[in-house]
C-alpha cells in the first residue's frame, strides 16, 4: 500500500507523526512524506517529497493577510484558523496534491490539523486517517473558524471532506479531562520524544540537579525564556539547561556557570542529561515527552492549547502551574523537594509507556482500512 503521510510544517505537528509513519515503512508498506524543503531533514530515513513553502515563508503571508497578528493572543482565534485552513491550503495544496498524484497515494495520515492533506485525501477519493498532537482543539471557537475558511476553499475545486477512517491518539486518558469519552474510532499510540539522526552536543551538568527550561519549537519570546532562567538560576545546587528555539533571536552565550544555552537539539537528548524537572510553556510535545520519562513539569502556559494542557498536568499530580516567570523558583524547590511531583509524572509515564507501539497500531490501521482501496491513476516516480 502506498501512504502518503502530511503534517503541518511546525515541529510540534510533525514529529509525533514520525513513528507511525517508520512502523508502515518497517511493515513494508511505501511511504513518502510531504513537507516543505526545509523540514525533510528531521525525517531521517524516510522518503520525502517537497509541499509548499517554508514554516517562514508561510508565516510572513499569514502576517501580510491578518496585519502581523499575534497568534500566540488566542482571544482571537482568526489569524490561527487563517495560518492553518486559509494561508497554507492556498500555498500548499496544489504542490501537495501534484506528488500525491505522482506517487499513487492510497492512503493519506495526516495530523489533526492538517487541511491540506484532509483536502489530499478528498480530492483522490482515498481514505483519511487523522493523528492528533495533544488534547482536542482548543480553543473550541477555532474549529469552526477554520471551517468557515475552508468551506470555500473545498466548494471552488468541488470537492467533499473526507470522513475519517479513525483518530491515532498519543494522549493518554490520564490526561484527558474528567467525563471524557473516547471516539469509537480512536486508536492509542505510545508517543515517542523525538531523538534526532544524530547526537548532538549536550552540555554536562555543573550542581546536583539539572532543570530543564524550554519554550519549545512554536514560542520564540526570547524575554519570556529569560525570565524562566533568571527566576531557576538562582536556585543552590541547581543547573539549568535552556533551549533556545529556531528563529528566536537570542545569543547561546551567558556568563552564568550553572546555565548553559543551547539550540535546538531533540528532546530525548535532553531529557537523557540527568534532568529532575523540566520547566515549559505546555505544549503537547513537551508535555508527553517529559511525563514518559517520568520527569515533574512546572508550567507558565501562554497561546493555544497550553493552559489546558497544563491544567491536566497538575490535576495529575505531575506538575506545578505558575501565573508569572517569578514563581517558577518555587516551585522548581518543591518539586525537587517533594516527591509526589515525581510520583504523579511516573503514574503518567507507566501509562504512556504502557500504550500501543506504532507497530501494533499501523497494524490495527491496515485491518480497518478499506481493501482494494481505490489507487488513483498517475504515474509512479517513487519507489521504483
Amino acid at each position: 500500500m502506498r501512504v502518503l503521510f502530511t503534517a503541518v510544517p511546525i515541529y510540534g505537528h510533525l514529529l509525533p507523526v514520525l513513528p507511525l509513519a517508520e512502523a508502515a515503512a518497517t511493515a513494508g508498506d511505501e511511504v513518502v512524506l510531504a513537507v516543505p524543503g526545509g523540514m525533510a531533514p528531521l525525517a531521517g530515513g524516510l522518503t520525502t517529497v517537497p509541499a509548499g513553502p517554508d514554516t517562514e515563508v508561510l508565516l510572513a503571508e499569514n502576517d501580510r493577510r491578518t496585519g502581523g497578528a499575534d497568534m500566540a493572543d488566542m482571544r482571537d482565534v482568526f489569524p490561527v484558523a487563517s495560518f492553518f485552513a486559509g494561508t497554507r491550503v492556498d500555498l500548499s495544496f496544489d504542490g501537495t496534491l501534484a506528488q500525491a498524484r505522482a506517487f499513487g497515494a492510497e492512503v493519506v495520515v495526516t495530523d489533526e490539523y492538517d487541511a491540506v492533506g484532509a483536502m489530499v485525501a478528498a480530492a483522490l477519493g482515498v481514505p483519511l486517517v487523522r493523528h492528533a498532537v495533544g488534547l482536542p482543539v482548543s480553543p473550541p471557537a477555532l474549529v469552526p473558524a477554520m471551517r468557515a475558511l475552508l468551506a470555500p476553499r473545498y466548494a471552488e475545486r468541488r470537492l467533499t471532506p473526507a470522513g475519517r477512517v479513525a483518530l491515532v491518539d498519543p494522549w493518554p486518558a490520564a490526561l484527558h479531562e474528567p467525563g471524557w469519552e473516547p471516539a469509537a474510532d480512536r486508536l492509542p499510540i505510545r508517543p515517542r520524544a523525538y531523538a534526532g539522526t544524530a547526537p548532538a552536543a549536550v552540555p554536562a551538568s555543573t550542581a546536583p540537579r539539572r532543570v530543564l527550561v524550554t519554550l519549545g519549537t512554536v514560542l520564540l519570546d526570547a524575554a519570556m525564556l529569560d525570565a524562566l532562567v533568571d527566576s531557576v538560576a538562582g536556585l543552590d545546587d541547581v543547573d539549568v539547561l535552556a533551549v533556545v528555539a529556531p528563529g528566536t533571536d537570542r545569543t547561546l552565550a551567558d556568563a552564568r556557570a550553572n546555565v548553559h544555552f543551547v539550540g535546538f537539539v531533540p528532546i530525548a537528548q535532553l531529557l537523557a542529561a540527568d534532568v529532575s524537572v523540566v520547566v515549559a510553556a505546555g505544549g503537547a510535545g513537551t508535555v508527553l515527552a517529559a511525563l514518559s520519562h517520568g520527569i515533574p513539569m512546572v508550567l507558565w502556559p501562554k497561546g493555544a492549547e497550553k493552559p489546558m494542557n497544563a491544567e491536566r498536568v497538575a490535576a495529575a499530580g505531575a506538575g506545578i502551574v505558575v501565573d508569572e516567570p517569578g514563581q517558577a523558583a518555587a516551585a522548581v524547590r518543591k518539586m525537587l523537594h517533594d516527591g509526589a511531583y515525581r510520583a504523579g509524572a511516573e503514574r503518567v509515564g507507566e501509562r504512556l509507556r504502557t500504550a500501543p507501539e506504532p507497530a501494533h497500531v499501523w497494524a490495527a490501521l491496515r485491518r480497518k482500512l478499506p481493501s482494494g482501496a481505490r489507487r488513483p491513476a498517475g504515474p509512479r516516480p517513487l519507489g521504483g
